[in-house]
């Protein structure tokens, strides 16, 4: 089986990662203890057979029995602790985030296949998190092994192995023959690096490959024709937006962030870009989200509006560098953006960079602006979104915006330890709109999920669940 993707991962460590093809292809790799059904939204056993929740921070997992890794150790509550605790460690980007919440100190091995994990304060959504990769289980034995350069040798419980990583051109993997669970009936699962998108399309409808994620918008009308190729759409489970460093000496005064989100007609921007294939994005969430609000409005474009902000904060000729993956969408996107600021005043200097090298660079700080896009992984939960994004312990690893409001990360800190449902939302509401006034995000798109495949390939509208990982169940 054969996948062209237009983007490499960075490395395939699942703790260390934090977009979204690095996932893709972690998830081929590695499992969780639970998960969240793409189509129910029920949160179903992986790894463990089943949880006991014992109070609000205590839970017990019996772990499934049996269940091999990749080098032939067998799964044990010590690799589950190992790796839970490995992602509250500085080893982990998601030690300020999502890791925060685990209590080092709280687990409870009691025997081999039972282990007790404590949170250090209530957590609404722990256990739907547990279906992010940052909770992927690893092998303690293959990770002291392989030390520092253990992201190019992952050692998971999945249902496929690493066989050989060719960085920016091909990852093969081969099915994991002691794998646990249904295995794919193909035995080898490769993927093509095609960053071009004619050449995604033409590999596709020449054979070359199975299948391929981001169809193109310009294409999508034309292959819907073809007698060779499915296409697969469905709603955008990724928001795409336009990041202001609020840390930038030229972005610090909210005035000069609002100027530029109403400089920014989205209707216009939606239609050139991907042609009708994606929703205006309303606001710092997916309408896919467990909390989205009812009375949520766009801002609106207000070119005139954007020139008296930018007057009244004493800004006039003001330049901008703009930080943009390689990604023909984006790409596009920060040329209709050059081309929309340009008329109230204000110039981009636009610069493209390869996956790896934009997550590297993104820790520095040293940009204004950049295009980025945050999914749901199938976990709708609104705090483990936000704390990902907009709290002062994500600085320099996920919160690319470098916001820190003290406001904000004590309201996010609120929601996530709080239980009940209606309580909640009226703290997700605050910050809703708290982060509408501080402008960290100019929110740009919602695409819609668009996949091409073979025209006989099975399984492949299971894909469009959130997940990306199912692979396996594809076939012809």
């Amino acid at each position: 089986m054969v996948v062209g993707v237009a983007i490499d991962a960075k490395n395939l460590d699942p703790q260390n990662s934090v977009d979204t093809y690095s996932f893709c292809l972690t998830n081929q790799i590695y499992e969780t203890l639970y998960t969240v059904d793409g189509k129910t939204r029920k949160l179903v056993p992986v790894l463990a057979e089943s949880v006991d929740i014992l109070d609000d921070k205590t839970y017990r997992f019996h772990l499934k029995k049996g269940v091999k890794f990749h080098n032939g150790e067998e799964l044990t509550a010590d690799d589950v602790v190992f790796s839970l605790k490995r992602a509250t460690s500085p080893q982990s980007v998601f030690a300020g985030s999502k890791g925060r919440y685990i209590d080092p100190d709280g687990f409870k091995i009691e025997d081999k296949y039972t282990v007790v994990v404590k949170t250090r304060t209530p957590f609404g959504g722990f256990l739907e998190s547990m279906k992010h990769p940052y909770a992927s289980i690893l092998n303690k034995k293959a990770v002291e092994e392989a030390g520092s350069n253990y992201s190019m040798h992952p050692v998971g419980t999945g249902a496929f192995k690493l066989i050989k990583w060719t960085k920016g051109e091909k990852l093969e993997l081969e099915r994991f023959e002691n794998y646990h669970g249904t295995k794919p009936v193909y035995k080898n699962l490769i993927f093509l690096i095609i960053p071009d998108d004619s050449n995604r399309v033409i590999a596709l409808e020449t054979g070359k490959v199975d299948l391929i994620y981001a169809v193109p918008t310009t294409e999508f009308n034309r292959l819907s024709e073809s007698d060779r190729v499915q296409l697969v759409r469905a709603p955008g489970l990724v928001l795409h937006y336009l990041g202001l460093n609020t840390q930038s000496p030229r972005l610090a005064d909210p005035r000069v962030r609002l100027a530029i989100e109403y400089a920014v007609n989205k209707e216009a921007l939606n239609q050139v870009v991907y042609e009708g294939n994606s929703a205006p994005a309303v606001g710092p969430l997916l309408p896919v989200c467990s909390f989205y609000p009812e009375n949520a409005r766009p801002f609106g474009y207000d070119p005139e509006r954007a020139k008296a902000l930018l007057k009244d904060a004493g800004v006039k000729d003001l330049k901008l560098s703009l930080w943009v993956l390689n990604l023909q969408d984006l790409i596009n996107t920060a040329t209709v953006l050059q081309a929309m600021l340009a008329q109230v005043g204000i110039t981009l200097d636009i610069q493209v960079l390869e996956n790896g090298v934009f997550n590297d660079r993104m820790k520095t700080g040293s940009y204004d602006m950049f295009i980025y896009m945050w999914g749901m992984m199938t976990n709708r939960d609104a705090a483990v979104y936000w704390q990902s994004l907009f709290t002062k312990e994500a600085i320099g690893t996920t919160n690319f915006t470098r916001l820190d409001d003290p406001q904000t990360n004590a309201w996010i800190k609120e929601a996530a330890e709080t239980v009940d449902t209606a309580k909640r939302n009226g703290i997700f509401q605050k910050i809703w709109d708290r982060i509408n006034e501080l402008h960290p995000w100019v929110y740009l798109s919602i695409p819609s999920e668009l996949y091409g495949a073979q025209k006989d390939l099975k399984g492949v509208k299971d894909l469009c669940d959130g997940k990306i990982s199912f692979l396996g169940n594809l076939h012809y």
